[in-house]
């Protein structure tokens, strides 16, 4: 089977254009943000989708935000797949010693006093510096061109980030191939066979690349730069694993 598919392929770089901070592994009081962005926060910040979550502040005093990545995205994942966005470039780091707060997108500006201590709760929090570039695709399995905005804001900063954006020719084949791109876990309906590299993160676990069989999608990148073709599962959807 080697034939093309109505499915589309758009290919996003983003450059940071100021720090970056996620709370991606929290060991004690260091909060160390990796150097790869989920698609649970690119769904948010491409505007495909809205949720409590994200956009609306809660009261200062009243329970904790919880995620609602799926009911957010029910209405359209089916037809839309964001993956992950990686690295292309040395992505530089800076720390610096802060207050430690919760893992909340919204914050207030007064210190969490820390029991038995009267210091406060002090920790480092480690975040990507401006000019960091990363690569992840958005694909229309309806053949439709979603919305591709120029400019995107990311992480508890809410910091903005350029995006350059180019359509790839896409092949639809089944075989033996190796996924090349991180995904998240629960966007897989299987487990790769062979080849793994798994990464834990907050809030899932990423496979970075594996083998598989059966159907998958081959986007072409190549051009002058002679860039690696980008390989999914076919069947790829945003957290489909948990909505079974």
């Amino acid at each position: 089977m080697n034939n093309q598919s109505s499915v589309r392929a758009f290919e996003g770089v983003l450059e940071m254009m100021s720090e970056l901070f996620f709370a991606s592994l929290e060991p004690g009081n260091n909060y160390t943000t990796r150097p790869l962005i989920l698609n649970t926060a690119l769904y948010y910040a491409l505007g495909y989708c809205s949720g409590r979550y994200v956009n609306v502040p809660v009261k200062k005093g009243s329970a904790k935000q919880n995620p609602t990545y799926v009911e957010d995205t029910t209405s359209f994942y089916s037809n839309l797949y964001v993956s992950p966005a990686k690295p292309v470039n040395n992505i530089r780091f800076a720390s610096e010693i802060t207050n430690a707060r919760s893992d909340e997108y919204i914050q207030y500006n007064t210190y969490e006093k820390q029991m038995n201590s009267p210091t406060g709760k002090y920790g480092v929090r480690k975040q990507i510096l401006p000019g960091g570039k990363f690569v992840f695709f958005v694909l229309s399995f309806d053949g439709n061109e979603p919305d591709l905005p120029a400019y995107i804001r990311l992480g508890k900063k809410r910091s903005k980030a350029s995006v350059i954006w180019s359509e790839c020719p896409v092949t639809r084949k089944k075989g033996s191939y190796i996924l090349n791109h991180p995904v998240l876990v629960d966007d897989l309906t299987q487990i790769p066979s062979r080849d793994i590299s798994f990464k834990r993160m907050q809030p899932f676990d990423v496979i970075e690349r594996g083998g598989f069989e059966g159907e998958y999608i081959q986007i072409q990148r190549g051009g002058k730069e002679k860039k690696e073709d980008v390989v999914f599962p076919a069947s790829i959807r945003f957290l489909q694993r948990i909505r079974s």
